[in-house]
């Protein structure tokens, strides 16, 4: 995961899909599930099997539309020093810990799965935007779709 220090007032961070939380490379997305699984029931499978849990990097946002599609984001701040988890991570992926967990650790932070949406709203809450607090915040986006290919870079 990565951490940023915010202060005070408007803050401005940039993060590409490959960068998030919650999601998978396009390879791992897209892999030979019969022709590269290992044994049934080894270690090898669990390991594959849980590296296959996540959202894919290039659907992290909807394709929009080229005339622009509107949307709203939700966004929350806390304070890592009060969530952060000190653990080792087991295996070779834990790229979605925040959509997957971390396999036979507990999850990346101190709150549970699903968090501020895992509880029923206090009373009065019956939209999002009565759900809010001052941590949180919900942004008008718009997202456009430029009919145009970009090539990986071969890995």
């Amino acid at each position: 995961m990565i951490q940023y220090d915010v202060n005070p007032g408007q803050n401005t961070i940039r993060r590409r899909s490959t960068e998030s939380s919650v999601t998978i490379p396009f390879e791992r997305t897209f892999r030979n599930l019969d022709g590269s699984r290992p044994a049934a029931g080894s270690p090898e499978e669990l390991e594959f099997n849980f590296c296959g849990c996540g959202w894919p990097q290039h659907m992290l946002i909807p394709k929009g539309l080229p005339e622009g599609m509107p949307c709203e984001i939700f966004v929350m701040v806390s304070n890592y020093e009060d969530d952060r988890v000190d653990q080792e991570l087991v295996g070779s992926c834990s790229d979605a810990a925040s959509y997957c967990g971390v396999r036979d650790r507990r999850y990346p932070d101190r709150r549970s799965m699903g968090y501020p949406f895992d509880r029923l709203p206090r009373t009065g809450a019956d939209r999002l935007v009565n759900f809010l607090t001052p941590n949180m915040s919900l942004l008008d986006v718009v997202i456009r779709h430029d009919n145009r290919t970009v090539s990986r870079p071969a890995a």
